[in-house]
C-alpha cells in the first residue's frame, strides 16, 4: 500500500485551510470559542488531579518528530483504557490484513496512552489526542496525513472531524454506541451535531438500537450492525500470564469476591458486607481494584480501620511480603491487570452500577466463565448487560441488602455459580466475530 489516493499523492489532498462556506467558518469559530471558555474553566480541575503530565504539550499538535516521517498511516483513536483495548485489537487486525500500513493511535488519558504503549509495540506511534481547537486539530492532520480515521465507541469533536471531511480523510466510528444519557443530549442539540454526524463515513454500530439513534440524530451515509468487539477480547486474555488464587496467597478453595472498577462508596459497602460474611464463612476473601488507582490510600485507610488484613497488589508483584498467604484481601494498586485478576475469582461484582455512573464492561469477568453481579445503573452498558440478564448469565440487584443476600446465596450455592459461569461463557461464544465484520467493513476506506 502506497498510501495513494485516485487523482494524486496522498499529500497532495491535504492542504488544511478555513471551511468552504460562510456557514462552516463562522461554526469553526463559535466552536473554537465555546471550547476556550471550556478550557479556561476545565485547566484548575487538571492542575488538582495532576493530569497535567510531561507529554501534555501533544494535545497542542506538538508531536515528536518521527511523527512527519510518517506515510499516510491509519489514525486511531480512543478515549481510555476500554476503548485502548478495543484499539488494540483494531489495531493488531488490521496490520495483518494491510502488513504495509502505517497505524498509529491516539488516546485522551493518561491510563490509555500507558495501556496501549505497554501492549502495542507494533504501532508506528502513539500519542495524545489533539484539543479541539481547529488550528490546533488542523496542524496535527498536517502532520499525520492520515488515509483513515478510525474513532472507538462515539466520542465526537467537531473541529476535527470537519477538519478530516474537508480534506477527503474517511471518517469511520467502530464499536459505535450511544447511551440513553448522550441521546438526550445530541437531540437537544441536533441543529449543531447534526452535520457532525452526517461527515462520519462508515458508523459500525454495536446494536440495531445504537444504528436507529444515530440514524435519528443525522448520520446519512453507510450505518451496519457489527455488534461488540469486547467481546473478542477472549482472544486476547488466554494464553498470557494471568492471576490465580495461589497469586495472592488464597487456597484453591476458598471463596473469592472481586470487586471490579469501583467508584466511592461502593468500596465501603463491599468491604462491609464482606467483613459480615466473613464472620460465617472462614475460607471468603476479597479483592477490591478501584477504578482509579489514586483512591488506593482512602480504600486501604478504610481496610484498616474494619481491621481487615490486607496487601496491596504492588507488594505481592515485587516480592515485598513473604508468607503473605494471611492477608485475607488484596488491594489492586495498579492499571491493567483487573481484566487478568477476574480469573482468581470465584464471584465478581462490577462496579459504577450501585451508584450513577452507568457501570462496566461485564465482559472482562464473564469471559473466565466467572458469575457477575451488577447493581441497577448500567446505563453505559445497557446493550450488553441486557443481553446477560436475558441468557440468565449474570445478576442484577438494586440495593446494598439485596447484593448481601445474592452474595450469601452464590458463597454456599456452587451448583448456582456453575450455572450462571456455564451461560455467561455460552453469551460471549455467541456474540464473537465483531471484530471480523469491522475490518471486512472498513477494507475500501483503508486501502
Amino acid at each position: 500500500m502506497g498510501g495513494s489516493t485516485p487523482g494524486g499523492g496522498a499529500h497532495e489532498r491535504f492542504t488544511v485551510t478555513g471551511p468552504a462556506n460562510t456557514n462552516g467558518c463562522d461554526m469553526k469559530y463559535v466552536y473554537d470559542l465555546f471550547f476556550l471558555i471550556f478550557s479556561i474553566i476545565y485547566l484548575p480541575y487538571l492542575i488538582f488531579k495532576g493530569k497535567l503530565h510531561k507529554d501534555f504539550m501533544e494535545r497542542f499538535a506538538f508531536l515528536p518528530e518521527t511523527f512527519k516521517k510518517l506515510d499516510s498511516p491509519i489514525w486511531i483513536h480512543a478515549v481510555s483504557v476500554g476503548e485502548a483495548a478495543v484499539a488494540s485489537k483494531l489495531a493488531r487486525k488490521l496490520k495483518e490484513n494491510f502488513p504495509g500500513a502505517q497505524i498509529v493511535v491516539s488516546t485522551t488519558t493518561k491510563t490509555g496512552n500507558s495501556m496501549i504503549k505497554k501492549n502495542a509495540d507494533f504501532l508506528d506511534g502513539v500519542f495524545y489526542f489533539p484539543l479541539d481547537f481547529s488550528f490546533v486539530v488542523e496542524k496535527v492532520v498536517r502532520i499525520i496525513k492520515p488515509r483513515c480515521f478510525c474513532m472507538i465507541e462515539t466520542e465526537l469533536w467537531p473541529n476535527l472531524l470537519m477538519t478530516l471531511h474537508k480534506n477527503n480523510v474517511p471518517v469511520v466510528l467502530v464499536n459505535g454506541r450511544i447511551s440513553d444519557s448522550s441521546y438526550r443530549n445530541y437531540l437537544r442539540i441536533k441543529w449543531f451535531f447534526g452535520r457532525i454526524f452526517n461527515s462520519i463515513d462508515l458508523c459500525l454500530m454495536q446494536s440495531e438500537v445504537d444504528a436507529e439513534r444515530i440514524k435519528a440524530l443525522g448520520a446519512k451515509r453507510r450505518i451496519a450492525v457489527t455488534g461488540n468487539i469486547k467481546f473478542d477480547e477472549l482472544d486476547d486474555v488466554f494464553g498470557k500470564k494471568v492471576f490465580t488464587k495461589e497469586s495472592f496467597g488464597f487456597s484453591h478453595d476458598d471463596t473469592v469476591i472481586v470487586a471490579g472498577s469501583t467508584h466511592n462508596p461502593e468500596e465501603k459497602m463491599v468491604i462491609t458486607l464482606f467483613k459480615n460474611l466473613k464472620k460465617r464463612h472462614k475460607n471468603l476473601k476479597l479483592i477490591v481494584a478501584p477504578r482509579h488507582v489514586e483512591r488506593t490510600g482512602e480504600i486501604k485507610s478504610y481496610l484498616e480501620k474494619e481491621k481487615i488484613k490486607h496487601l496491596l497488589l504492588t507488594e505481592i508483584l515485587n516480592g515485598q511480603f513473604s508468607g503473605f498467604d494471611s492477608a485475607d484481601a488484596v488491594l489492586v494498586d495498579t492499571i491493567g491487570d483487573l481484566k487478568y485478576i477476574y480469573n482468581a475469582s470465584s464471584i465478581i461484582f462490577v462496579g459504577g452500577s450501585m451508584v450513577k455512573k452507568g457501570g462496566q464492561n461485564p465482559i472482562e469477568g464473564a469471559r473466565w466463565g466467572k458469575p457477575v453481579i451488577f447493581g441497577p445503573f448500567m446505563f453505559n452498558f445497557r446493550a450488553i448487560s441486557n443481553i446477560f440478564l436475558a441468557a440468565g448469565a449474570a445478576i442484577q440487584i438494586n440495593s446494598e441488602s439485596e447484593l448481601k443476600a445474592v452474595l450469601e446465596d452464590l458463597i454456599v450455592n456452587p451448583e448456582k455459580r456453575e450455572s450462571l459461569s456455564k451461560k455467561a461463557i455460552g453469551v460471549i461464544d455467541s456474540n464473537r466475530g465483531a471484530i471480523l465484520k469491522t475490518v471486512e467493513n472498513i477494507k475500501k476506506y483503508v486501502d
